[in-house]
């Protein structure tokens, strides 16, 4: 009996065990196949397989010439792997100087950066060593080939590839394009297939010409440091197309190693009171509303005027002057009187007419509108200071734009700068006649005005000088600080470009439009006007 019932014992305990291996293992084929089941093919699936992102190229931005302004090279970063070996380090020296010994980098055991930026030429050379314990990995850099030239307009990207400042900011979407994907199979081929399709970033073509924004950066460089001056700005625009061809700014930074502070692009984010540099468009309004005319006689007796109790005053007493020499001597007084003859509200709309105290057809951070003083109650002297340029401020493009309508026989154009088969807007501001009598008085100011230090050999041209105070943190104006400025039109024979030049706060010895910025137009124009062979 007693036999009987071990052996019975027994049997009972390995079926108990047999039952609930049965039942673990059927748990288990249940839990592979439907709970784990997804999770272990994705694991499979990986160590079979892995994918990697295939970066965009990013798109240049070229001029109208298809010189590159912005380009992405290749750049290499060589690390050592684990099993990087002295005799790698002792190769790698022979070509490189590695700023790490072979004990530091041997001693992080790890993947480790062991030089930055390998230009083409040292890629090569250490690729051609066939060295097992380095690895190279490659990775676009943004190359500015025209530096400062033309870094406040264009601007910088990082080394992650997105747009920091500028035109490389504002044109991020379109210069980055769409990284795609692919997946290498742990096969024998290793061959990667595309899973994702890459869409490479589109190139931008402007307007500027490389040539040209080289003339004027140099210049006005040149001439803000000659100067003493705290910085300056040109714009150079092609009349007859409606584009533009060169924005500088001084000072100015580097782009391909953008460290220091990053210097703003002065003529398109300032706005400044213009002074005498806007009276021309003050007398176009006037002769366009058929109350002026070029012959009119202005009495400017006797040098001063006095307006709501505030004085107005010219360097001397000019006595009688036509409506011309109002403009060609920059009269403060002549120039108030036909202020006050145009009217408030003649001047507004005037101004606004040529494109101030509106937004400019470039988009940019920044850009600047202007402002008009258009308040209720105005006084004389208000309405007198808006006809000689204060009260009010404006860009240098937004000034340049305006002078172009002397140029372009009363047409304001939208002008670009994106090279493209879109058509440049224009509209008509003045009359014909009105836009043609003003290019007169302009001529006059460089024959026998303030502007005669903007003559060009063998050139006939026209153009305003402009001389403004700086306001005071105080209040008032600041009577050491001034805006030297002038806008031209060359040559006269097709009336092509408007060039506007500004400089701001020159030395005290010369400070007036005449003296700085006069000159510098000339000297832009020189090279300008040889260069398009005009």
């Amino acid at each position: 009996m007693k036999n009987n019932f071990g052996h019975s014992w027994r049997a009972h305990l390995i079926y108990i065990f047999l039952g609930i291996s049965l039942l673990i293992l059927v748990f288990r084929i249940v839990s592979l196949q439907y709970i784990e089941g997804d999770f272990l093919a994705t694991k499979g699936k990986n160590m079979l397989e892995t994918s990697r992102s295939i970066p965009a190229n990013r798109g240049s931005i070229l001029d109208r010439n298809n010189f590159p302004l912005a380009v992405s090279i290749n750049q290499y970063d060589l690390y050592a792997l684990k099993h990087f070996s002295k005799e790698d380090f002792n190769k790698l020296t022979n070509i490189l100087f590695l700023k790490k010994d072979f004990s530091a980098i041997k001693q992080l055991n790890k993947k480790t950066l062991i030089f930055s930026n390998l230009d083409f030429s040292q890629y090569e050379n250490v690729k051609s060593l066939n060295l097992s314990g380095i690895e190279i990995e490659s990775f676009q850099k943004r190359y500015y080939p025209l530096g400062e030239q033309v870094s406040t307009l264009i601007g910088f990207a990082g080394k992650d590839g997105f747009g920091l400042e500028g035109l490389e900011n504002i044109l991020d979407s379109e210069l980055s394009g769409v990284s795609g994907r692919e997946t290498i199979y742990r096969n024998a081929s290793r061959r990667p297939q595309v899973t994702q399709e890459v869409i490479q970033g589109l190139d931008t073509k402007l307007t500027i010409d490389s040539r040209i924004q080289f003339y004027a950066y140099k210049h006005l460089s040149s001439f803000v440091e000659a100067n003493d001056a705290k910085g300056g700005s040109v714009i150079v625009l092609d009349n007859i197309s409606g584009e533009i061809l060169a924005i500088a700014s001084y000072p100015s930074y580097n782009p391909n190693s953008p460290k220091r502070q990053i210097k703003r692009n002065r003529a398109l984010v300032d706005a400044f009171e213009p002074g005498s540099i806007i009276k021309p468009l003050a007398l176009a309004k006037g002769i366009d509303m058929g109350i002026l005319s070029n012959t009119q006689v202005i009495d400017t007796s006797p040098g001063f005027i006095n307006l709501s109790g505030r004085m107005v005053s010219d360097p001397k007493n000019y006595n009688n002057l036509t409506v011309s020499e109002v403009i060609a001597k920059s009269s403060q007084v002549g120039a108030s009187k036909l202020a006050l003859q145009v009217g408030i509200d003649g001047l507004i709309s005037g101004y606004r007419g040529f494109g101030l105290s509106k937004p400019p057809n470039v988009f940019f951070p920044g850009i600047a509108y202007g402002v008009i003083n258009s308040r209720e109650n105005i006084s004389d002297h208000e309405i007198a200071s808006i006809g000689f340029g204060y009260s009010m401020t404006a860009s240098s493009l937004q000034l340049a734009q305006a002078y172009s309508v002397f140029a372009n026989e009363g047409y304001l154009k939208d002008f670009k700068i994106f090279l493209d088969n879109a058509e440049v807007y224009k509209q008509r501001v003045i009359g014909k006649d009105a836009a043609n009598d003003v290019l007169e008085s302009l001529k006059l100011v460089i024959s026998d005005g303030t502007g005669k230090l903007a003559r060009i050999p063998n050139y006939d041209v026209a153009g305003k000088t402009g001389t403004s105070h700086k306001a005071s943190s105080k209040g008032g104006y600041d009577q050491s600080k001034y805006i030297a400025s002038f806008a031209g039109i060359a040559p006269l024979t097709s009336k092509r470009l408007t060039i506007f030049v500004s400089i701001d706060e020159p030395g005290l010895n010369n400070y007036s439009g005449g003296s700085v910025a006069a000159p510098l137009f000339a000297a832009i124009s020189i090279d300008v006007l040889n260069y398009l062979d005009e």
